[in-house]
C-alpha cells in the first residue's frame, strides 16, 4: 500500500484526529453580516406594496452581494444571470413571489442574513491555515527562491492553475477546478488541491474524484509533484480507500496533518 495513504488511514483511526483538524477546519458558521438599514427599509416597502418584480430584483441584487437567497428554487440561478428573464417569464416570477410573500418580510430578512454553512468554506479555511503557518510570496519573489525552505505562491485558485500551466508546463486533463496551492522546495514544485470530504455520495464523491484526476491525470515535468490533501470520511470509506490503496509511490494522497512531514520528505530527497 502507498505509505502516505497507509499513514493517513492510521491517523484517521487514532485518538484526537478530528481534534487536531479543528486548527485547520474550524466548524463555526461564517456570518454574512446585516443588510444595510436603507436597503432593509426598501425591502420592507416592497413587501408592503407587493411589488413582485421589484422585490425579486432586489433579492437577486442582495444575493450578488453575498446574502443568501431566502428560498431554494431551481430557477433563481437563471434569473440571477439574466434579470430580463424576470419580465419574460411572468408565471415563474409569480410562483417565486407567492412563496416569498407567504413567508413575510421578517422571515425573508432572517434567511437573507443566515450564516454560511461551514461545509461551503472548507477551501478558504485550508488556505487561511496555510497562510498562518507557511511563507507566501508574490510571483517575482517566489521564482527567485531556490533554498530548501518551503514557500507558497500568492494567488487565487484560477491564477495558481494558470501559473502551473504556463510557467510549470503542466497539462491538466479533466481537472476542471483551480488549484488550492502552488509551493516550492529547492527546485521542486508542488501543486495541489485540498478536500475535506464531509459525507458519502453526491457532490462529496465528485470532490474526491476531482482530487484523483489532479494527481493521476495531470501531466508535468519531473520537478513538479502533484498532491491531493484529503481529510474526513474519505479515510473511512472502503470504496474510496480501495481507489487509493494501490497508488504508485509518486502519487501523493494524504491528510493535511501530514503536510509538514511531506515537505520534510521532499527536502530530504533533494539533499541526498
Amino acid at each position: 500500500m502507498n505509505e502516505w495513504v497507509n499513514e493517513s488511514i492510521k491517523l484517521a483511526k487514532s485518538e484526537g484526529y478530528l481534534d487536531r483538524l479543528l486548527a485547520i477546519y474550524p466548524p463555526e458558521e461564517i456570518s454574512r453580516g446585516k443588510i444595510p438599514e436603507e436597503e432593509s427599509q426598501e425591502l420592507k416597502d416592497l413587501f408592503e406594496r407587493k411589488g413582485c418584480k421589484e422585490l425579486l430584483k432586489k433579492l437577486i441584487d442582495l444575493k450578488k452581494k453575498c446574502f443568501k437567497f431566502p428560498i431554494e428554487n431551481p430557477y433563481i440561478g437563471f434569473l440571477t444571470h439574466d434579470e430580463e428573464a424576470i419580465e419574460k417569464n411572468p408565471d415563474t416570477t409569480k410562483k417565486i413571489c407567492e412563496k416569498l410573500f407567504q413567508m413575510g418580510y421578517d422571515e425573508v430578512k432572517e434567511k437573507l442574513e443566515s450564516p454560511k454553512r461551514a461545509s461551503r468554506r472548507m477551501g478558504p479555511m485550508f488556505k487561511k491555515w496555510l497562510e498562518n503557518n507557511f511563507k507566501f510570496l508574490k510571483r517575482k519573489e517566489f521564482e527567485k527562491t531556490f533554498d530548501f525552505d518551503i514557500v507558497f505562491l500568492k494567488g487565487g485558485d484560477k491564477s495558481l492553475k494558470d501559473y502551473a500551466k504556463t510557467k510549470l508546463k503542466c497539462k491538466f486533463q479533466k481537472f476542471s477546478k483551480g488549484l488550492d496551492f502552488v509551493a516550492k522546495v529547492g527546485n521542486k514544485h508542488i501543486i495541489g488541491t485540498a478536500k475535506f470530504i464531509t459525507d458519502f455520495g453526491g457532490s462529496q464523491d465528485n470532490q474526491f474524484n476531482e482530487a484523483i484526476r489532479l494527481v493521476k491525470e495531470t501531466k508535468g515535468p519531473p520537478n513538479v509533484i502533484k498532491v491531493a490533501i484529503l481529510d474526513g470520511v474519505v479515510w473511512l470509506s472502503e470504496e474510496m480507500k480501495s481507489k487509493l490503496k494501490n497508488l504508485k509511490e509518486n502519487e501523493f494522497f494524504f491528510s493535511a496533518l501530514l503536510l509538514e512531514k511531506f515537505i520534510n520528505f521532499i527536502k530530504q530527497t533533494q539533499k541526498v
